[in-house]
């Protein structure tokens, strides 16, 4: 009897059922937040289910652990993977078939639940503030927005402070990489400073910004690590904001104040000399949408270079040449006034290039009197030398024409980085790129590819303002 009943006891215990289960770093999430599913079992073999979307959220990326322990002289392994996603709205995570050793196993469901934030109120131990210039903008312009932590005097200093800024499709965070600090009778205050831009028109609701609180020693932000401390986080949300972006009217497409020019280095040339011409935009608004200007002119070889940009101007090079006189037609831009707040109509004047093409005819008169006086003499001796110089002459003017033509194509000494940039198909590849610069136009870009690199943001990144922040910094130095 004492027998069987020691048997049916080992029997019990002996692990014939692997034990396959789901769990999840937390039942419940703000806007915002990042939620772990784990799927683990104690199987000699683990085949997991591919997972690619939990209820309708991509999976951001995986994580593979295995845990070996030894109780009683028995070895037990446990093999888990971990899914990261970012849901927006309660949902339930489905059950999952594991397959293991020779058998299947299903997780059950679990119900996860969205919780609308709290915000910080006066008198809490921590404050955080969003706020705004303006709330309604035209498409193009700027609303300059500032986020406010405040934290008691009385607390311990020895925290870090992570603030997450939330991403917005077609709306573009650009941050002021200096922190405004001050102090008033019971908080330190620390404001930081974006500048809000949309590349299209709408109501665009701003989702509370979060400040994680955590001690200075610990790895809290960084994935799963961040996962295991969350019980060590402190997060404060601010309150929500609502911005509205209007359309252009008359479907134009530039916001600003602006004024044209256009300059030249010559208004007479000789046959097949270039005329260098600068078309030039100076004010303040959305350069990078200026259009590039399409310059043709009857009879006349026109090069072009790509226009370039800064923060306050606008150009674009060109190069003519010709073999009779013509004129370079008037410039023209609308765009909306930011002052006025209504259309605006600029443009350049016409310029009259004069073509000498006098000196041809200069130098080829005494040839022919010559040939004139001598044909009773040596005429075939005159014959070859006046087609000698009239072959020079010609000669001449097509090395000049080429010469010219030559310095206008010359690549630039950046072509070769710039045709990588616009190649660059991630933005790994792009982070790779600009890293060894060491350009400080370029810090705020490569921070923010960072974050979509290894923190999972979605920052907008224009490739645009990256090769003109390159040409730039090459044309100061």
């Amino acid at each position: 009897m004492n027998k069987i009943l020691g048997n049916l006891i080992l029997l019990i215990s002996a692990p014939i059922f692997a034990l396959t289960t789901a769990s999840v770093n937390q039942s419940w999430f703000y806007p915002g937040d990042q939620v772990v599913l784990t799927l683990s079992s104690d199987a000699q073999q683990v085949v997991f289910p591919p997972i690619d979307q939990i209820a309708g959220n991509p999976v951001l990326y995986t994580s593979d652990a295995q845990n070996i322990s030894i109780i009683n002289n028995q070895r037990t392994r446990k093999i888990s993977r971990s899914y990261v996603f970012k849901p927006s709205k309660s949902f339930t995570i489905p059950a999952y078939t594991l397959t293991t050793d020779a058998s299947q196993q299903s997780t059950q469901p679990i119900k996860i639940t969205l919780k609308t934030p709290s915000q910080a109120q006066p008198g809490d131990d921590y404050i955080l503030q969003i706020k705004t210039d303006k709330q309604e903008i035209f498409l193009g312009d700027e609303i300059h927005l500032k986020v406010i932590f405040k934290s008691k005097k009385t607390l311990s200093t020895d925290n870090q402070v992570s603030i997450a800024i939330p991403e917005i499709k077609n709306l573009l965070f650009i941050k002021n990489n200096k922190t405004l600090r001050s102090a008033d009778e019971n908080y330190n205050i620390h404001t930081l400073s974006y500048k809000l831009r949309a590349d299209d028109f709408g109501s665009f609701s701003i989702p509370s910004v979060v400040a994680n609180i955590g001690h200075r020693n610990n790895a809290l932000f960084s994935n799963f690590s961040a996962i295991s401390q969350n019980r060590k986080i402190k997060k404060i949300h601010s309150n929500p904001l609502t911005i509205q972006v209007n359309p252009l009217p008359d479907s134009l497409r530039i916001f600003g104040q602006f004024n044209i020019e256009t300059k030249i280095d010559k208004t007479q040339a000789k046959p097949g000399e270039a005329v260098n011409l600068v078309v030039s935009v100076q004010g303040k608004g959305n350069f990078e949408d200026i259009e590039k200007f399409a310059l043709a002119i009857n009879k006349v070889t026109i090069y072009s270079d790509e226009p370039e940009f800064t923060h306050n101007q606008w150009q674009q090079k060109f190069a003519l040449v010709a073999e009779h006189a013509f004129v370079i037609p008037s410039f023209t831009l609308d765009y909306f006034d930011k002052t006025t707040q209504v259309k605006k109509h600029i443009s350049t004047k016409p310029i009259n290039i004069q073509i000498d093409t006098a000196t041809l005819a200069l130098e080829a008169s005494p040839q022919i009197k010559s040939k004139q006086a001598n044909i009773d003499g040596n005429s075939s001796m005159n014959n070859l030398k006046y087609y000698y110089l009239l072959l020079g002459a010609v000669v001449g003017i097509f090395i000049g024409a080429l010469t010219v033509f030559l310095k206008n194509k010359a690549p630039n000494k950046n072509k070769n980085l710039i045709n990588q940039i616009k190649l660059a198909r991630n933005d790994k590849a792009l982070f790779d790129l600009l890293l060894p610069l060491n350009l400080t136009e370029l810090e705020g870009m490569l921070q923010q590819l960072e974050a979509n690199i290894y923190k999972d943001a979605q920052y907008k990144i224009r490739k645009k303002d990256i090769i003109n922040a390159i040409k730039f910094d090459r044309k100061t130095h």
